[in-house]
């Protein structure tokens, strides 16, 4: 395969496409974090105007629970918070791995078709040199796509802890209630 004209045009239209991805993927991404933190924002305003209703209906017992309440319900808030944005840049931070990987694999079509067109044109000790560099651009290939996989495996598994956390979080705020006294009682 020669580096004709074609393979040109196949490559930028590649990296366009590549460069797309990567911005949708941003965009998407931005858009969802936007969403998020929006209704966090809800959240958080409705949470603090049903205390704020408890103090003006004069729920003078609402007062002592107030702090731990409030701090509770705030975590569990931010725990899930941290959980969805934790989705959002971990599907973000795969697919850039993959569109970086793309974007390689085009970069070693041209070189493979450049190696081809020396073969053809260079004599044979130069064929020799030739074929110990498509070796090593083919270990190089194989070696990036491991680590590709194992980045991308790495990401769900921060993901997946994250998630834990996030659960474990939310959890303790379900299992504990504050009393009538001030303090916190386990369920």
């Amino acid at each position: 395969m020669y580096v004709s004209q074609e393979l040109l045009h196949h490559s930028r239209e590649q990296t366009l496409n590549n460069l797309l991805g990567l911005s949708t993927a941003y965009l998407t991404a931005s858009q969802r974090l936007s969403e998020v933190f929006a209704a966090a924002g809800r959240d958080t305003l409705h949470h603090g105007s049903k205390q704020l209703a408890q103090f003006g209906h004069g729920q003078i017992d609402s007062l002592a629970q107030f702090p731990a309440v409030l701090w509770l319900e705030g975590s569990a808030r931010q725990s899930r918070l941290l959980d969805a944005a934790s989705t959002i840049l971990a599907d973000t931070h795969q697919a850039l791995i993959r569109t970086a990987e793309a974007q390689v694999r085009l970069f070693d079509l041209l070189v493979y078709s450049w190696i081809h067109h020396a073969e053809q044109s260079s004599p044979w000790e130069g064929e020799i040199a030739l074929a110990a560099l498509r070796t090593s651009l083919e270990s190089a290939e194989t070696t990036l796509h491991g680590m590709s996989a194992a980045a991308i495996e790495t990401v769900q598994l921060a993901e997946d802890n994250l998630h834990q956390v996030a659960e474990t979080l939310t959890e303790n705020h379900r299992t504990t209630r504050p009393n009538g006294r001030g303090r916190t009682t386990h369920r």
